[in-house]
């Protein structure tokens, strides 16, 4: 494809997606703030530090994403993709002060640190812009899982319908993460593209070991395991790389309907809601050992 015809091609994607976030961020969360329930001691004793580290992680600036974002649009004459990343962070932020109002009438204390936090961004410092994506969309995939079980962990409403929330806005932060890394892989041999994928599969199933440790509590509350936990993420995994190879990664129209007609590719909207949908997926035996 000639370089002006596929600079008008990333415009108009990346433009898709900017008015895409724009109308998202105008739509009413709508949920349940007057939810009276209290956790119970041993509700908060499992969630308490797992919802403030994930209300941190949210809530990241993404200073150094989007300086390399702006160098990649002046590169590829893409000056709408510096927008569209713009307002994807500012959806995870929004994402991030739901969860502290929720922290606040329980009276569970924010933290501004933890090194979970700390070793991603000091990855992410020494990372280029594709690979730096590929952090974050780890994260991201890990979240689908990680959010199912919060919405199950307690009795609270209110805090079910804030994780089914951000898990609506997951499926469409995956298809954008997806058009993404598509752009930036477009010029390699399918070899290297598989080599890569692979490589990145092995570092999310090592971030599921971690985030294990740390979130076991959460998911136990839920009664899930840990190898239900690595098969949740697993299959976004695999909905996202089939999502960036087929570059079926428009954003939904204002009639909801797709503008590249390819269905949602097993990402989390297709089975919102459905846990069980995970279980399913193919899953290599030695990454579940």
């Amino acid at each position: 494809m000639p370089r002006t015809d596929r600079s008008a091609a990333l415009v108009a994607t990346s433009s898709a997606w900017c008015a895409y976030f724009r109308d998202n961020g105008l739509k009413s969360w709508d949920l349940p703030w007057d939810d009276a329930y209290r956790l119970t001691s041993s509700e908060r004793r499992a969630i308490e530090k797992s919802v403030q580290q994930f209300q941190l992680g949210e809530g990241a600036e993404g200073r150094r994403l989007l300086a390399r974002g702006h160098a990649h649009a002046r590169g590829t004459g893409d000056p709408a993709f510096p927008e569209a990343l713009t307002l994807f962070i500012r959806e995870e932020q929004r994402h991030s002060a739901q969860l502290l109002r929720f922290m606040r009438l329980q009276e569970i204390p924010a933290v501004e640190k933890h090194w979970v936090d700390s070793v991603f961004r000091w990855v992410r410092v020494l990372a280029g812009l594709e690979l730096e994506l590929r952090v974050l969309v780890t994260a991201e995939v890990i979240a689908v899982p990680y959010y199912r079980a919060l919405g199950r962990a307690t009795q609270s409403v209110l805090l079910r319908s804030i994780s089914d929330r951000i898990l609506q806005d997951e499926g469409e932060h995956l298809r954008f993460q997806a058009s993404m890394l598509s752009r930036l892989e477009a010029t390699r041999s399918r070899v290297v593209r598989r080599l890569v994928w692979q490589a990145h599969r092995w570092f999310l199933v090592g971030t599921c070991c971690i985030v294990w440790a740390e979130h076991r509590s959460v998911f136990k509350a839920a009664g899930g395991s840990f190898r239900e936990l690595v098969r949740g993420a697993l299959a976004e995994f695999s909905g996202l790389e089939t999502a960036t190879a087929s570059k079926a990664c428009a954003p939904p129209r204002a009639d909801g309907r797709r503008g590249d007609d390819r269905g949602r590719c097993g990402l989390v909207s297709a089975h919102l809601g459905s846990p069980a949908s995970t279980a399913r997926a193919e899953v290599p035996a030695s990454q579940l050992r």
